[in-house]
């Protein structure tokens, strides 16, 4: 009977320890939001850019993440609607769900012959 009764503790103990691992997954979910930021001068050439990108949603701190020379950006955000900007270009609304990732390209419009902001 103690033989039983040890086998059973045991066969439970891992299925407790797997739901206490997803509840405690469930309460900080996040979602993703994955991009690239690109400058674009004379109206026509895109090109990758290094620099900032913000989101800021009401009643949440702002996040900030660098763009490195690809241009290529990531930010784990929790879910809520944000505007998302770069360093030169006007704000736009991106919705972050958790447990999915939103993909944006964010244009930093150059005047021709300026140098792009960093």
């Amino acid at each position: 009977m103690n033989l039983f009764r040890a086998t059973a503790t045991w066969a439970v103990l891992p299925l407790a320890v797997l739901l206490g691992a997803c509840a405690g997954a469930s309460s900080s979910a996040t979602g993703q939001v994955t991009g690239q930021l690109m400058s674009v001068s004379g109206g026509r050439d895109k090109q990758p850019m290094a620099g900032p990108v913000a989101f800021t949603a009401p009643g949440k701190a702002r996040v900030t993440v660098q763009a490195g020379a690809s241009g290529i950006f990531s930010a784990q955000l929790p879910p809520g609607r944000y505007q998302v900007s770069g360093p030169c270009s006007q704000s736009f609304p991106v919705t972050v769900t958790a447990g999915q990732i939103a993909h944006v390209t964010v244009y930093c419009i150059i005047p021709s012959g300026a140098p792009p902001a960093s």
